[in-house]
């Protein structure tokens, strides 16, 4: 390849062809053109060899560019999933507060059913007894076959006093019956709601299950669990990785992260290693065609003799 040297004296410049041609070889008899010819075998050596370095620099960048895309998206959904059972955590916290509040109030409205079905019975009870002792009365009235008691005020107060009493007895089954039934549904509902297996029960079931009080587990404290192999290598069911809430203090997670940290840090070296292998690769490419335009512009016929 050709060398230059810095001349010492400006005013005269190096002859092109060499007053001394070798015997054995005479080459073209021009040696500038010789000189270009085997730099430019030498250059397209040299460019072979980096276009095939920055093609597989270029190519183990795609790849790894194309695994950390895979690693990040697959990150990012777990970090939403995660976001979002933080925010289902958060409802259900509300909701079950809110909930404690419809027990108590639940709770008192039963007891509050069962002193009005108490103060019923004690006043039909009441209306019983009153009902027996106006029999009686009616009956002594009778009994005693006085004119002036059959007829007149007395005799047309208690008729008009035993009907309003009738229609007062008649009307007990009706108010039983719907006080009773106010009890029922009273006692549905608080324990639908309020009962171990209620809906209370049930969003305190799920708020376990997504570890909203972030207590720590020995599961999480041990690692994650490698899954049982027999003797022929084959998992007794066992599906991994087991996603353990919160999410983001799950081993699986984390792990992932950490994969996708390293493809991002490979992806930077490679970055720049490609970088590097391109520029050598257009340098080369530049010289090439540098030298192919110089040796295509000479004329045969110009060349020294």
């Amino acid at each position: 390849m050709l060398h230059y040297k810095k001349l010492e004296k400006t005013d005269h410049l190096l002859a092109c062809c060499d007053p001394d041609p070798n015997p054995n070889d005479p080459g073209s008899g021009d040696c500038c053109y010789d000189n270009w010819t085997t730099d430019l075998t030498e250059i397209t050596s040299r460019l072979k060899c980096a276009t095939s370095v920055a093609s597989h620099k270029q190519k183990h960048f795609d790849s790894i560019g194309i695994w950390y895309g895979v690693l990040k998206t697959w990150c990012d959904e777990w970090e939403i999933a995660d976001q979002r059972a933080d925010t289902l955590c958060r409802s259900l916290e509300l909701f079950i507060r809110h909930l404690q509040k419809v027990c108590t109030i639940t709770e008192k409205t039963v007891k509050a059913i069962e002193i009005l079905f108490c103060m019923i019975r004690e006043l039909y009870t009441e209306v019983d007894i009153l009902k027996e002792k106006y029999d009686e009365l009616y009956k002594c009235i009778k009994c005693l076959k006085q004119p002036e008691l059959e007829t007149g005020g007395i005799r047309e107060c208690l008729d008009v006093y035993g009907v309003k009493l009738d229609a007062v007895i008649a009307g007990r089954d009706e108010i039983i019956a719907k006080v009773v039934l106010a009890i029922d549904l009273a006692y549905d509902m608080h324990d639908s709601i309020c009962d171990k297996y209620g809906l209370k029960g049930i969003l305190k079931y799920w708020k376990n299950i997504l570890n909203c009080e972030c207590e720590d587990r020995d599961d999480d404290k041990k690692g994650p669990k490698e899954p049982h192999c027999d003797e022929h290598g084959d998992y007794h069911c066992q599906i991994w990785p087991v996603i353990s809430f919160p999410i983001e203090r799950d081993h699986y997670l984390r792990h992932l992260r950490d994969q996708r940290d390293e493809a991002k840090a490979r992806m930077s070296v490679l970055k720049k290693e490609t970088d590097e292998a391109n520029q050598e690769k257009s340098a080369l490419q530049a010289a090439r065609d540098g030298l192919t335009n110089a040796i295509q512009s000479v004329d045969s016929t110009g060349k020294c003799k």
